[in-house]
């Protein structure tokens, strides 16, 4: 009689296998005829485990396995189970997957809104028609705060957890749709009418499957995974981030709250620095008082420290990005710029890397990242920086004092 592990294994390797060949370009009938011979249900966890398999064993990238995300879940779909205690938070409204649930009936709602309207658009243009059109359109955009909570405070928990191929896929499939978003938006504007109707039915089967792959394999894959814990530093995060369309009427208060982290005497004391002594208290506010951004990862490319200063922040950033790998707080599709800096600041081939960008809103930001050595120049980690610096661009050469 084979073990628990023997079994395992060899639907590990079965699973991975029949993924494999749905890349090599097998025939998703083929394949899916194979798994009903083979599996009566998969987990959301062994999904996650063939994911990391495909990744570490056959070198499939993050991307490769993204552009076929929708093949897999019409494939598993049907196979994929839930796990049979769900907990009874997560009806309770304010908790996140009720958020998560909600919004995605508000998205699709806004989806419906604006088909609607395209086709009444597209057969007769007016004014009028166009203004609501835009309005609904600006609204969908919600949907980036509904991913970038997935992105800033589920993912990095399923990381610690060693989870670490799922959100890369995921989080590469989001900023998929966001490009597919802003083409639809930048058609939209200027009248392109032959490629309205194609651009959004695109970006619309894209999200339609997102709210799928949401609800059938996150949330279970979560639900297996997550403590009270986890789920209350996501829920204290969520005001930050924001909501896509709909907020929750009311606070989600689990039964038992998170235990407070006892502060010890010595970290109640005075910082002795450089050229004299800082309260933690006095120097918590005076980082957050900076008219800047800051964030600190250390030498291990760990994020240790981000200031919390103005409420409508540049770049999202949550208290579940600390402890988590620098590389994992950006998309996929940027991770090899990402190493490309860190080697080049690590190394010493640079000291600091600038860049910048203006927003749809006009909005100019600058980003310094800095290489932090101590005396005998050894790396100790880098510090980014991110400011708004719209009301620069603006000054007229003049010399202006403060007195002025």
């Amino acid at each position: 009689m084979q073990d628990r592990g023997a079994i395992t294994n060899e639907r590990q390797e079965r699973l991975k296998n029949l993924i494999l060949r749905l890349h090599e370009g097998e025939s998703e009938e083929v394949i899916k005829e194979e798994f009903k011979e083979h599996f009566e249900t998969v987990s959301p966890l062994e999904i996650s485990v063939m994911e990391r398999k495909l990744m570490k064993e056959e070198g499939l990238s993050a991307e490769n396995i993204m552009k076929l995300c929708n093949v897999h879940v019409a494939v598993m779909a049907d196979f994929v189970s839930n796990p049979e205690n769900i907990p009874g938070d997560f009806s309770r409204p304010g908790h996140p997957v009720y958020v998560l649930k909600e919004e995605n009936l508000a998205l699709e709602a806004a989806l419906m809104r604006i088909r609607n309207l395209l086709e009444v658009y597209i057969e007769a243009p007016s004014d009028e028609i166009k203004a609501g059109l835009r309005k609904q359109i600006d609204l969908l955009w919600d949907f980036d705060k509904h991913y970038t909570r997935k992105e800033m405070s589920f993912f990095p928990i399923m990381e610690r957890q060693g989870n670490t191929a799922p959100p890369q896929v995921m989080w590469g499939v989001d900023d998929q749709i966001r490009d597919q978003y802003k083409a639809f938006k930048a058609a939209f504007l200027v009248d392109e009418m032959d490629q309205l109707m194609p651009l959004f039915s695109e970006l619309e089967y894209e999200m339609q499957e997102m709210f799928v792959k949401e609800e059938n394999i996150l949330i279970p894959m979560v639900t297996e995974a997550f403590n009270e814990d986890d789920w209350i530093a996501i829920a204290d995060e969520m005001d930050e981030i924001g909501y896509c369309i709909v907020e929750p009427l009311e606070k989600w208060k689990p039964v038992r709250q998170k235990e407070e982290v006892d502060i010890t005497e010595e970290a109640k004391g005075r910082l002795k620095l450089g050229t004299g002594s800082l309260s933690h208290k006095e120097l918590d506010l005076i980082l957050n008082k900076l008219p800047l951004e800051i964030t600190f990862v250390d030498k291990d490319h760990i994020v240790k420290y981000y200031d919390n200063g103005p409420e409508e922040k540049l770049l999202a950033r949550t208290p579940s990005a600390i402890g988590r790998d620098m590389l994992n707080c950006h998309p996929p599709r940027v991770h090899e710029t990402v190493k490309q800096l860190v080697h080049d600041l690590e190394t010493g081939v640079k000291d600091s890397q600038q860049a910048w960008y203006k927003r749809d809103d006009g909005v100019f930001v600058f980003i310094d990242y800095i290489a932090i050595r101590d005396e005998e120049g050894s790396f100790l980690g880098i510090l980014e920086t991110v400011q708004d610096i719209s009301k620069f661009t603006k000054l007229d050469t003049d010399n202006r004092r403060v007195n002025n």
